[in-house]
């Protein structure tokens, strides 16, 4: 089983912002210290406030920050929301399965018990679980803790109809150079949530 981008970058977002509570955090200090593309975080951190996990503040000055308490957001919540399923094999859906072995399969049972202890592993953790060595994590992304106000501009529009992208949308020599690196640093995190 692999989890989206989606998945993996908005609960990244949930992370830094937990952090960083109550200080607010930017799109732009996110996907530079995780090295990930800017323009992706903005859909994510547009929607996380649209489920309300956050609180986006716009402005020269804005950025977005928890709008919930990171012990009341389980992993499981949020994986649920930005999956778009999880039949993890196409039998498990009997409207479209072909297989002729649908209901006495035990290889079907097997994956849906797999899955159903995955998903209560996330359902058991919390942001603030995984944020336990807060201190090391804001070191390794370069990150300030919290009390030291954050000067860039959230960025959490929506993007143009046009589809128009700005210049700091643009993924650059320097920005994957840094993702490679960042990459390399973050192995044990990144196995954990691992992105497609």
């Amino acid at each position: 089983m692999r989890l989206t981008s989606y998945s993996n970058f908005s609960l990244r977002t949930l992370m830094v912002a937990a952090m960083r509570d109550p200080q607010l955090s930017t799109v732009q200090e996110v996907a530079e210290a995780f090295g990930i593309s800017r323009a992706h975080l903005v859909k994510c951190v547009h929607q996380l406030g649209q489920w309300g996990y956050l609180v986006n503040v716009r402005g020269n000055r804005g950025g977005f920050r928890l709008a919930r308490p990171a012990a009341e957001i389980t992993l499981g919540e949020v994986v649920r929301r930005t999956e778009e399923g999880f039949d993890l094999v196409e039998c498990f859906d009997p409207a479209t399965a072909t297989c002729p072995l649908v209901g006495r399969c035990r290889l079907s049972t097997a994956l849906k018990s797999a899955r159903d202890v995955f998903l209560a592993e996330l359902d058991r953790l919390t942001v603030a679980d995984i944020i336990t060595n807060r201190d090391e994590i804001l070191d390794i992304l370069r990150l300030d803790a919290p009390g030291r106000a954050a000067g860039f501009d959230c960025g959490v529009e929506r993007p143009s109809a046009s589809g128009d992208q700005h210049a700091d949308d643009i993924d650059t020599p320097a920005s994957k150079s840094m993702s490679a690196a960042m990459s390399a640093r973050l192995q044990p995190f990144n196995s954990f949530l691992k992105a497609e």
